[in-house]
């Protein structure tokens, strides 16, 4: 067959969130711009799927942070011009959190979050004044980083340097340091679920920016599900002229004397001297020409671990939840033996029965999904993606059974409700999104890790946006996809205005 060929200005690989923002901006400005997509939707995390007609299930999470007056999200929808493209509802209710014989209703604004805890933990009020300051300082500053890149925010570098030195200490050691209380201690790496990090694995400067922007910005979701703010991305973007290739997957990039000249994938090829690639870096190294990449460089990748995966239970029911007693967004299951059993349960199966427990109530946040529920566990690639067919469906069912059983424990009525039921791997993920070791976020923050070689990829024109980089989720997505395309702009107009002068003087 023979191949189509197309012309761009830039070619933008995956079409998830960070690349269906960063194509929007690039067209804004009047570039031709290909995004090529491997799924046959757009979105990445950010879609859904269907079954039985009934049922809409959500294929990640749903809260989505970054809103208000500090929030980088709203801050970046807006400059884009995306922002009124679909309605954001307001998320009061963060979760419920449930720990042997204690249920705590966490409410969703930092403020009242802490005086709840304060409440709940009364003899840890002291630690939560520091934890508190801790998030509002390089919690805050490191959250602002994104408008540093862009020239609007001027960073305190005493603060910056006592932020590099939490960045050396694991989350867990953080927080054992700051707090006596095992169930307040808990409650804290539970939380972390939503960040797709293991306390014991993730810096605790990490920790601290994923909690000021989680609890201290705006908290929005989307009815419709997620698959609704990706098809509007899409739509602007084609609108603006852009070129949104699905069902496609890059399988070549061609370089000429050091510099990116296109793309092929199956059926086209791509003529452009520009390649933003919004996926995992390590897929880079198969797709480029052997001889343009030195063994230094490539040596650099193995010192990177894949981050988690999740597994995720999804459950479609013959009645609402609330007649179950899931009248809550969101409830967090902890187990007693977490603590003891965190850093073991990376390596085994362990952490099925003991590492933090979700249960998104979707039904809830919009009665269209029909009547759903999801529970998802962070998981490791371990042996998923190796597995015999026979032996991963065994082994997916057996999981499975795991997971429900633990939410039965709080929830009895769970199992004779139940119309629908399946589950997602790592090797789901891997399957759907292309992403090395079934990672659904990125590389793990791990305490001095050093990712500043994929600033300088090994040829001209290649640059890599996006959460493999700098930290998974909507918000980071969003942002550093609006972040990259503005200063990717801002180079051209000063190169046209550059230009312009030296043709006037000449």
């Amino acid at each position: 067959m023979e191949k189509q060929i197309l012309t761009a200005d830039e070619v933008v690989v995956g079409a998830g969130l960070t690349g269906l923002v960063y194509a929007n901006v690039m067209a804004s400005g009047g570039k031709r711009v290909v995004l090529i997509e491997k799924h046959t939707k757009p979105g990445g995390y950010a879609t859904n799927f269907s079954r039985k007609r009934r049922f809409v299930f959500d294929c990640s999470l749903h809260k989505i942070t970054g809103f208000g007056e500090n929030g980088n999200v709203e801050d970046a929808l807006k400059r884009a011009n995306l922002f009124d493209l679909i309605e954001f509802h307001p998320y009061t209710h963060l979760t419920t959190f449930r720990f042997e014989d204690k249920t705590i209703s966490l409410p969703a604004k930092g403020e009242s979050f802490m005086a709840c805890l304060r409440d709940s933990f009364p003899d840890q009020k002291d630690a939560l004044d520091v934890l508190c300051h801790d998030i509002q300082t390089h919690g805050y500053q490191n959250y602002m980083l994104a408008r540093m890149a862009l020239g609007e925010y001027e960073i305190d570098a005493d603060l910056f340097f006592e932020s590099k030195q939490l960045s050396k200490i694991s989350t867990y050691q953080y927080l054992t340091e700051r707090f006596t209380d095992k169930q307040l201690i808990t409650l804290f790496c539970s939380l972390a679920i939503n960040l797709g990090v293991e306390a014991v694995e993730a810096d605790a400067l990490y920790f601290l920016h994923f909690a000021y922007t989680f609890l201290f910005t705006e908290k929005r979701f989307i009815k419709g599900s997620s698959q609704a703010l990706s098809d509007a991305l899409a739509n602007a973007f084609e609108e603006k002229g852009g070129t949104l290739l699905v069902r496609e997957e890059v399988n070549a990039i061609d370089v000429k004397n050091g510099r990116v000249i296109g793309v092929e994938s199956r059926r086209f090829h791509i003529k452009s001297d520009s390649l933003v690639f919004t996926g995992c870096p390590h897929q880079v190294i198969n797709l480029l020409p052997e001889h343009v990449m030195d063994d230094s460089y490539r040596n650099k990748f193995d010192k990177l671990s894949f981050g988690l995966g999740a597994f995720i239970v999804y459950l479609g029911l013959d009645v609402p939840p609330s007649e179950l007693g899931l009248v809550d967004q969101d409830y967090l299951l902890a187990s007693p033996e977490y603590l003891e059993q965190a850093e073991v349960a990376c390596h085994g199966e362990e952490r099925y029965t003991t590492w933090p427990l979700s249960i998104s109530n979707y039904h809830a946040l919009d009665p269209a999904y029909g009547h759903v529920l999801q529970l998802e566990i962070l998981d490791q690639q371990d042996d998923w993606l190796i597995l015999p067919r026979d032996e991963y469906k065994a082994k997916k069912a057996r999981i499975t059974q795991t997971i429900l059983a633990r939410a039965q424990k709080h929830f009895p009525k769970l199992a004779s409700h139940i119309a629908f039921i399946d589950a997602s791997t790592p090797r789901t993920n891997k399957k759907f999104t292309n992403s090395e070791g079934g990672s659904s976020f990125g590389y793990k923050p791990l305490p001095g890790r050093n990712m500043r070689f994929l600033k300088r990829p090994p040829v001209e024109g290649l640059t890599f946006v996006g959460t493999w980089m700098n930290g998974a989720g909507y918000e980071p997505a969003i942002c550093l996809g609006f972040t990259a395309a503005t200063l990717k702009c801002r180079e051209s107009e000063k190169r046209i205005s550059t230009d312009t002068v030296c043709m006037e003087n000449a």
